[in-house]
C-alpha cells in the first residue's frame, strides 16, 4: 500500500514539475526578454482575435479597432492553436496578409502589415520582484511544501489535503505556460483543475484539519452540495479555455450561454472559501487543548489577512459585474492584495512545520522512504563521481603531454572523488539521524542529552528538555514525568496530551514497588493477562491511570535507595516494541535524569535556604533601623553634666538598652538595661522595657521604688516567663544635685570621685532582683549628692566581660583602672575610649554579648 501511495506521489510530482517549471521559466524569459517572440501589432480583446487596440503601424495599413481576424497568410484562424501556429514560425518583418470581418453585412478585407518582435519588459526591479515573488517563488513553495508532507505521512488523509490545496493555490496567479499542441491543451486542463478546485480545497482542510468539524459528522452532504457549482464551473471553465484554443466560434457561443450565471457561480465558488474560516474559528474557541488553540488561531488570523482583502475585491467585481479586478480598482490596492496573498502558504507553513500541527517532521522508520534516501545519496555520488573522472580525463588531454600536468590532473580527480565519498557518507549519517531511528546513534543521543542535563539547574527546563528529546528520537507521542509529592507520584510534566493526566500513584502503589524493586525499565503489556500489572485485584485503578497514560513503558528515575520519580512512556508511532538497544538507551537517560533532579531539586532548596536568608538579613535590618531609634537621637544640655551614651549589639539588634529621659521639674532620668537572650526576642522585650519606663517615669514621680514596681509588673506580663531584664534607673535633680536610683539586679554604676587628694569610687546597687522575673516585688530605692568633678559610669557585661582569643575576659576591674586614666576627660572621649580600650583587648575575636555603656560627668 506504501509503495503504490509513493508511486503515485512520484507520479504527480513529475506532472506537477513538468508543468510549473515551463511556467516559471516562462515568466522569466518573458522579463528577461531572452527571446524573440513574434506577434501581430495590436492587442486583441480576451479570448478572440477581436482587435481592441491597434499600432501605428496597424493603423496605417488600415486596421481599426472591432476588426475581427479570421485568417493569416491565407490559413484560417479558428483558434489559438492556428494563430500561434502561424506566429511562431514567422519573424519580426515578415509580411502578413491578414483576412479581417468588420461586420456581419460585409464581405472579408485583406490588409498587408509587417510581424513585429513582442516589446521586452520594462517592468523595472519592482515588477522584477513581484513577479518572482507570486508567479516563481510562491508556487515552488505551495508545491515544495504540499509535497514534503506527502512524502513524510503518505498514509495521512490531512497531508493528502494539504497537498491539494498547496497546489491549487499554487495555479491561482499566473498565465499557462508556453506549451504548444496538445500539452497547451493538458496545461490549460491543469491550470483550469487547480483554480476551480481551490475552494473545494479549503473548505475539505477547513472540515478536516485538524480535527473534523461536528456538524460535518451529522451532516456530511452539506460539503458535497457546497461543492456540486464547482464541477459546473470547471466544466465551464474548460470549454471556455478549449475553444479558445480550437474554436472561437464555440467558445463565444458557450460565454454568451453561461453569462448570466457568471455572478451565482463566483458567488458559489465562494462560499465553501466562507466555510473554511467560520470552520477554523469554531475550532479555536471549542478546542480545549491550549497548543491546539494557539495554533488554530494563528492559521486563522494569518490566513484572514492574506486573503481578506482579495476575498473582498472579489466579491465587489461579481456584485458589480466587472471582467476583472485589476481593471477598476487602484493598481496599488490591487498590488496590496495580491501580494498579502503570498501569507497564505507561509503561514500554513509556519503552523504545520513550526508548530507541528500535523507532526509532520516524524517520519516513517522504516520501508521505501528509507531506500530512497540512501540510494538516492549513492546515486548522487556516483554521478559526481563521474562527472569527476570525466572532468579530470578531459583536462589531462588538453595538457598535452606535459607530465606535470598529467600528475596533478590525475591528483586533483582522485582528490575530488574522495571528497565526494566522505561527503556522502556524512549525508547518508545526517539523513540516518535526522530522519530515521535504526540508524540513529544512541551514543550520540546520550552524550548529546547529558551535557545538556548536566549543565541544568531547574526542574522545569530539565524534565520539558528530556520529554521532548525522548520523544524527538524514539518517535514516541506521549511522554509524562511523575515525581513523588508528598507521599504520592503526579505529573510534573507531559507531552502529547491534549491537557496534564489526571492520575496519581500512592509510595505503596504495585506500579511504584515494582519500579523501586526493579531498578530498571518496566515494560506494560496491557493485552496480556500474564502481565504483572494483572497479578492482582488490587491493580485495577493502577491499571486504569497507566491506560489514561497510554503507558507501555516505565523508567525508574532512581537515585541510591531512593525513586524521586519515574517516566511513563506511551506506544512507538512506528508501532514496533522498545528494543533492547532502545531499553538500554533509556535507562541510561533514567540515570542521569534522576541525578539531575536530584542536583536540581538540591539547588532549589539552596536557593530558597538563601532566598530566606535574605529575606531574614533583611528583616534584621529593618529591626536594626527601629532599635537604633529607640535609642537617644539627641542629647539636649542639662544644667552641670556632660553625658553621653551607646550601644553596639551583637547581632545586628540586641536586648541591650540606655536612655535619657527629660523629666518634668528639670529633672533628668538615666537608664540602663541589659534584656536576657539575644536577637530579635531580646530586641521586642528592650522595646517594652522601654515603653514601660517612658510611661511611668513621664508622671514626674519622685517614688522611684513604686516605679520600679510598675516597670517589673508591666515586663512581667508582656514577655514569656524565662525572660528577664537588669535594669538601672536613676533622676538627677540638677537644683541640688541630688540623684535617687533603684537598681534592678544590674551591674553596679561606679561613681569615680576626687575629693581632697583623694580617689573614691562608689557603687550604686540599691534596689532589687531583676525584672521581669517575678509578678510582685517591692523595691528600695537609694539616693546620693553628686560633687563637681564626679565621673558617672554606667554599663552592661558586654563591656566588662569582652573576650579574646584565649577566652580570657578584660573584667570589671581592668575596666576601672581605665576609666581612672581617663579623668578629666570630656564624657565622650571617655566613651569612646573605653569602648576602643575593650576591642583591643579582644584584638579581633568575635564578641557575643551587647556592649552597651553610658557616662555622666558632673561639672
Amino acid at each position: 500500500m506504501k509503495l503504490k501511495l509513493y508511486l503515485a506521489l512520484l507520479a504527480l510530482v513529475v506532472i506537477v514539475f513538468t508543468f510549473q517549471t515551463r511556467s516559471s521559466l516562462d515568466t522569466v524569459i518573458f522579463m528577461r526578454g531572452d527571446t524573440v517572440r513574434t506577434i501581430l501589432p495590436v492587442a486583441f480583446e480576451p479570448y478572440s482575435l477581436t482587435v481592441k487596440a491597434t499600432q501605428p503601424a496597424a493603423e496605417a495599413a488600415g486596421l481599426r479597432p472591432g476588426d475581427k481576424i479570421v485568417g493569416i497568410n491565407g490559413k484560417e484562424i479558428k483558434g489559438l492553436h492556428d494563430y500561434l501556429a502561424i506566429t511562431d514560425q514567422a519573424r519580426p518583418g515578415d509580411r502578413a496578409d491578414l483576412t479581417i470581418v468588420r461586420s456581419p453585412e460585409q464581405l472579408p478585407q485583406t490588409i498587408n502589415i509587417n510581424f513585429i518582435a513582442r516589446p521586452k519588459y520594462n517592468g523595472g526591479w519592482t515588477g522584477w520582484l513581484i513577479n518572482v515573488a507570486l508567479l516563481v517563488v510562491m508556487p515552488f513553495f505551495c508545491i515544495l511544501l504540499g509535497f514534503w508532507a506527502a512524502f513524510v505521512r503518505p498514509k495521512d488523509p490531512l497531508a493528502w489535503l494539504l497537498l491539494g490545496l498547496m497546489l491549487c493555490f499554487s495555479q491561482l496567479v499566473g498565465d499557462r505556460a508556453g506549451y504548444r499542441g496538445i500539452m497547451l491543451d493538458a496545461a490549460v486542463i491543469y491550470k483550469d483543475f487547480f483554480g476551480v478546485a481551490w475552494p473545494a480545497a479549503m473548505l475539505l482542510f477547513g472540515i478536516y484539519f485538524p480535527d473534523r468539524i461536528d456538524w460535518d459528522v451529522r451532516r456530511p452532504w452539506i460539503k458535497w452540495l457546497l461543492m456540486l457549482p464547482l464541477v459546473a464551473d470547471f466544466i465551464i471553465s474548460v470549454g471556455i479555455d478549449l475553444g479558445e484554443l480550437h474554436s472561437y466560434v464555440f467558445e463565444s457561443a458557450l460565454r454568451r450561454a453561461t453569462s448570466p450565471f457568471n455572478g451565482l457561480l463566483g458567488f458559489f465558488a465562494l462560499l465553501p472559501v466562507s466555510f473554511f474560516f467560520i470552520g477554523i474559528s469554531q475550532k479555536v474557541y471549542s478546542t480545549v487543548a491550549p497548543d491546539a488553540r494557539r495554533r488554530l488561531r494563528l492559521l486563522l488570523i494569518g490566513t484572514m489577512v492574506a486573503l481578506t482583502p482579495i476575498f473582498l475585491l472579489v466579491m465587489r467585481r461579481l456584485i458589480l459585474q466587472k471582467d476583472a479586478i485589476e481593471r477598476d480598482v487602484p493598481f496599488w490596492l490591487f498590488l496590496t492584495a495580491l501580494m498579502l496573498t503570498l501569507l497564505f502558504p507561509l503561514t500554513l507553513a509556519y503552523v504545520i512545520v513550526v508548530q507541528r500541527a500535523m507532526d509532520v517532521r516524524m517520519v516513517i522508520r522504516q520501508g521505501v522512504q528509507y531506500a530512497l534516501a540512501k540510494s538516492g545519496v549513492r546515486v548522487m555520488q556516483f554521478a559526481l563521481s563521474a562527472i569527476a573522472i570525466f572532468a579530470a580525463a578531459a583536462l589531462i588531454s588538453n595538457a598535452g603531454s606535459h607530465p606535470v600536468a598529467q600528475i596533478l590532473m590525475v591528483s586533483i580527480g582522485i582528490a575530488t572523488v574522495f571528497l565526494l565519498g566522505t561527503l556522502s557518507e556524512r549525508i547518508r549519517k545526517f539523513i540516518d539521524r535526522r530522519f530515521f531511528r535504526e540508524s540513529y546513534d544512541a551514543e550520540v543521543i546520550l552524550s548529546d542529552l547529558g551535557e545538556k542535563v548536566r549543565s541544568m539547574v531547574e526542574t522545569g527546563p530539565l524534565l520539558e528538555t528530556v520529554a521532548r528529546r525522548i520523544a524527538e528520537s524514539l518517535h514516541v507521542q506521549h511522554v509524562t514525568f511523575l515525581l513523588n509529592r508528598g507521599g504520592a507520584y503526579q505529573p510534573a510534566f507531559a507531552v502529547g496530551y491534549d491537557s496534564m493526566p489526571i492520575v496519581e500513584f500512592p509510595e505503596a502503589a504495585g506500579t511504584v514497588t515494582r519500579l523501586k524493586r526493579e531498578r530498571e525499565p518496566v515494560v506494560v503489556y496491557a493485552d496480556d493477562p500474564d502481565s504483572w500489572i494483572h497479578s492482582s485485584r488490587d491493580m485495577v485503578e493502577e491499571r486504569m491511570m497507566l491506560a489514561r497514560l497510554d503507558t507501555q513503558l516505565l523508567l525508574p528515575l532512581s537515585v541510591k535507595e531512593k525513586l524521586p520519580g519515574f517516566i511513563s512512556l506511551g506506544p512507538k508511532q512506528s508501532e514496533e516494541p522498545y528494543s533492547n538497544t532502545d531499553l538500554r538507551l533509556l535507562q541510561s537517560v533514567a540515570t542521569q535524569t534522576g541525578l539531575a533532579l536530584e542536583n536540581s531539586q538540591l539547588t532549589a532548596t539552596i536557593a530558597n535556604e538563601v532566598a530566606q536568608r535574605e529575606r531574614l538579613n533583611r528583616e534584621v535590618e529593618i529591626a536594626q533601623e527601629v532599635q537604633e531609634r529607640l535609642f537617644p537621637q539627641q542629647l539636649p544640655p542639662i544644667e552641670g553634666l556632660d553625658y553621653n551614651g551607646a550601644c553596639r549589639p551583637a547581632l545586628g539588634v540586641g536586648g541591650d538598652y540606655y536612655d535619657f529621659l527629660l523629666l518634668p521639674n528639670g529633672k533628668f532620668g538615666v537608664a540602663i538595661g541589659d534584656v536576657s537572650g539575644k536577637g530579635i526576642s531580646a530586641a521586642l522585650l528592650m522595646a517594652s522595657l522601654q515603653a514601660s519606663l517612658r510611661g511611668q517615669a513621664i508622671q514626674g514621680t519622685n517614688d522611684l521604688a513604686t516605679l520600679m514596681g510598675h516597670v517589673n509588673r508591666l515586663v512581667f506580663d508582656a514577655s514569656a516567663d524565662n525572660r528577664y531584664a537588669t535594669f538601672f534607673y536613676g533622676q538627677y535633680d540638677p537644683s541640688t544635685r541630688v540623684l535617687i536610683y533603684v537598681n534592678g539586679g544590674h551591674n553596679p554604676p561606679m561613681i569615680f570621685r576626687r575629693a581632697g587628694g583623694e580617689e573614691k569610687l562608689l557603687r550604686l546597687e540599691t534596689g532589687g532582683p531583676v525584672v521581669g522575673l517575678l509578678p510582685d516585688f517591692r523595691y528600695t530605692q537609694g539616693e546620693i549628692s553628686l560633687l563637681p568633678g564626679d565621673l558617672w559610669v554606667g554599663f552592661t557585661d558586654g563591656i566588662s566581660e569582652s573576650m579574646n582569643e584565649a577566652e580570657e575576659e578584660w573584667g570589671e576591674d581592668s575596666m576601672r583602672d581605665f576609666i581612672k586614666g581617663c579623668y578629666g576627660k570630656s564624657a565622650a572621649e571617655v566613651l569612646a575610649l573605653c569602648i576602643e580600650a575593650a576591642d583591643d583587648f579582644a584584638a579581633g575575636a568575635k564578641q557575643h554579648d551587647d556592649m552597651t555603656m553610658i557616662v555622666v560627668r558632673v561639672i
